[in-house]
């Protein structure tokens, strides 16, 4: 059987445009390395706010989980969980962060479609998503922020929507048994440069390259064997 070549994608931020130029940007990659087979794709997590069409990235991503071709794999991210606790479970504590960090932003995105906000299919798709993804077989594991390097696999939501722990970032002091061999792939903490961060040997890779910032959306393309290839928009 043939293994899975994957495509991660980082922080999104409301960037619909720029997101689909880069799945295009990534098919037409795909098309000369792959000879044509199948992509997954896996978004990161913070798919909204900040940007300009929230809105339009959640109804998009939804619409290509549908696609009966196309394999699509999305994270939550800290910034969907915080729209989530204040909307959804009118979670008052919750509602000033979001609002300060982007959900003003999102809010626009809905009102322009005439919503009065995130309706309830939106806020149920977005709290029924994982925040990990592995492939065991392959030692890849998707997350948004990352995870506890004293026991992982045993991280909980909380820890992979929200980490910035420093010895996270520094592969050398991972203790965790279950992390010897793994890949970690993630977004979360915007790369100062805008490019991509592969530390220690390959063994964690940052495609949070600030789209929102200025910077740029990144995608890592990951062919079984093969070092990583970015790709941006």
């Amino acid at each position: 059987m043939t293994e899975t070549t994957y495509c991660a994608i980082g922080d999104i931020h409301g960037e619909l445009d720029r997101l689909k130029a880069l799945h295009d940007s990534v098919r037409r990659h795909a098309d000369g390395v792959t000879g044509g087979a199948p992509v997954t794709f896996v978004h990161l997590g913070d798919l909204i706010d900040r940007g300009q069409d929230s809105c339009g990235v959640v109804d998009y991503l939804m619409e290509l989980e549908c696609d009966p071709v196309q394999r699509s794999i999305t994270i939550r991210g800290n910034h969907e969980q915080l729209m989530i606790q204040t909307v959804r479970d009118k979670d008052e504590s919750s509602r000033d962060r979001w609002l300060e960090w982007g959900g003003r932003a999102t809010l626009d995105s809905y009102h322009r479609r005439g919503l009065d906000g995130p309706p309830d299919h939106h806020l149920d798709w977005l709290a029924a998503l994982p925040t990990i993804y592995r492939d065991e077989a392959r030692d890849l594991v998707f997350v948004h922020a990352g995870v506890d390097p004293d026991r992982f696999p045993d991280c909980g939501e909380r820890t992979q929507m929200w980490t910035r722990r420093r010895e996270f970032f520094d592969p050398r002091c991972w203790t965790a048994p279950g992390l010897v061999g793994q890949t970690i792939v993630h977004g979360h903490s915007p790369t100062e440069d805008d490019k991509p961060e592969v530390a220690g040997a390959g063994q964690r890779i940052n495609i949070d390259t600030g789209a929102v910032y200025g910077g740029r959306l990144t995608a890592a393309f990951l062919v079984p064997g093969e070092q990583p290839v970015f790709l941006h928009t």
